[in-house]
């Protein structure tokens, strides 16, 4: 995925004050130099280096990059252990490293939360906010809803113009830019048919980039990795127009992607190419990206979506050599993918970035929360969050569940979640509070009710914790 590349910049500024070295290979695109020098950093014998957290948060972001889950999640559990910050920064650091987790698993309801709870977070910093805001991006363009991407992105824009870190402001730029290309290559003429790029009109799309320069704005010597994808796409677009020598250039960036280990993201290129190649009436060649981005042996191991284009242009494909059953086939199939995301396309954007966290919210987090604990943690977080409503809940009740001391639980959740069982009771009973008044469609006629249905029983309890993070008084909230 192309997404790959803007997690990997993202990552890289976030860490060009504690690893120097690595935040220079990753956006030079020398990803495997990359996570050598990040190595180092888990050498116990390796001196001071071997306990900053950061550094190895870094080696466990190119664990990611280069499809090595397992060991990114021990490398970040890691990382999150030498944290010595207060609880709320190890708050944000869990779940910025749990939403990207979730990304790279194509769980992105998931990471869309962790993100926004990293985004609203008062201790997150700068960078925290910015990478968070690239990830709510890429998981909105992800799963389909192009009309809710360009209030986030403006946002994104906005706040990289503010930051001491200039690259902040060009990766935003590239990213506009990426998306922006995409969107024109899958309008060109020849895929008038291509049902959900032509039944919604992104909101990113703005009248100043009707003519697109796409290396504008960004250095070679500043983001190399990105002005080469956008160097990329412009060789894309000639493919696109019929110039023939531009698939020599595509050839060059598609060897770059297998040098470089990234295998899906190649995948990526691979699928773009074959788009490109029936914008330019070439299906053979369309034919050929399809078979080498082997999409077909991987279709259930990534997120739907990744399926429509491949999809659509085999179908093209087979349509230009007269198998007219298999197309009907094909682009059946199609459609129907297209028609179920466009229908999610169609929800105005708060409606839909709200759906999409009420739905978590209201569910055990078992994808969000307790995927940062070890497994005998995950049963007392399942059991918390089970008896939320019972307001005699306690940490001793917690630990007797799984057979632990209480000290051993305390220990645990603010080592993996940076918050003690107690402080996250009250939160999430706090966040349960939240949706009820606001989702209720004003059903809720008392805030108290609300509250005690929460094992909330005093005011003062209720109207301190709910105001530390909500910044408000529930009543307020009920008002709205």
């Amino acid at each position: 995925m192309f997404s790959h590349l803007y997690f990997a910049a993202a990552s890289a500024l976030s860490a060009r004050n504690a690893s120097p070295k690595y935040a220079q290979h990753v956006l030079a695109g020398q990803f495997n130099e990359a996570s050598k020098a990040a190595a180092v950093w888990t050498d116990h014998d390796h001196g001071e280096q071997a306990a900053d957290p950061a550094a190895m948060q870094a080696y466990g972001d190119i664990q990611l990059l280069l499809g090595r889950p397992v060991e990114a999640e021990e490398t970040l559990r890691r990382a999150q252990r030498l944290i010595r910050h207060p609880r709320d920064t190890m708050h944000v650091v869990s779940c910025r490293n749990a939403g990207w987790q979730a990304f790279f698993q194509y769980r992105y309801s998931t990471a869309l939360t962790c993100f926004k709870r990293v985004t609203d977070d008062a201790m997150a910093t700068m960078d925290q906010r910015l990478e968070s805001l690239v990830g709510v991006v890429l998981v909105l363009h992800h799963l389909g809803c192009l009309n809710t991407i360009g209030t986030h992105l403006d946002t994104l824009v906005d706040l990289a113009a503010r930051a001491p870190e200039p690259r902040w402001a060009q990766l935003a730029d590239a990213l506009h830019r990426d998306l922006l290309i995409q969107h024109q290559l899958r309008r060109a003429d020849e895929l008038h048919d291509h049902i959900y790029w032509r039944s919604v009109a992104p909101d990113f799309v703005h009248a100043d980039h009707g003519q697109l320069d796409v290396i504008k704005n960004v250095s070679n010597n500043a983001l190399p990795v990105l002005a080469q994808r956008l160097t990329y796409l412009h060789n894309l677009m000639a493919f696109a127009s019929g110039t023939r020598e531009a698939q020599t250039e595509l050839d060059v960036h598609l060897q770059w992607a297998a040098q470089a280990n990234l295998e899906v993201y190649q995948r990526g290129l691979y699928l773009e190419v074959a788009v490109a190649a029936i914008a330019a009436k070439k299906p053979h060649a369309a034919e050929t990206a399809l078979n080498q981005s082997r999409v077909a042996n991987a279709h259930g191991v990534q997120h739907e979506r990744w399926y429509l284009d491949y999809l659509y242009c085999l179908a093209k494909v087979r349509q230009s050599q007269g198998r007219v059953q298999e197309f009907a086939q094909l682009y059946g199939r199609y459609a129907l993918a297209s028609i179920q995301h466009v229908r999610a396309d169609k929800v105005p954007m708060p409606a839909a970035v709200a759906e999409i966290i009420h739905s978590v919210r209201n569910q055990p987090r078992s994808d969000d929360v307790s995927a940062r604990l070890p497994g005998k943690y995950r049963r007392a977080y399942s059991y918390m969050m089970e008896h939320l409503d019972q307001h005699d809940l306690s940490v001793r009740e917690l630990a007797s569940h799984i057979g632990v001391t209480e000290r051993a639980l305390q220990a645990a959740f603010k080592t993996y979640l940076g918050l003690s069982p107690s402080h996250l009771i009250r939160r999430e009973r706090m966040e349960r509070i939240h949706d009820e008044l606001t989702h209720d469609e004003g059903h809720a006629t008392s805030v108290l009710e609300v509250a005690n249905k929460w094992g909330v029983q005093h005011r003062s309890t209720l109207v301190n914790g709910y105001r530390k993070i909500f910044n408000e008084a529930p009543s307020k909230t009920l008002a709205r």
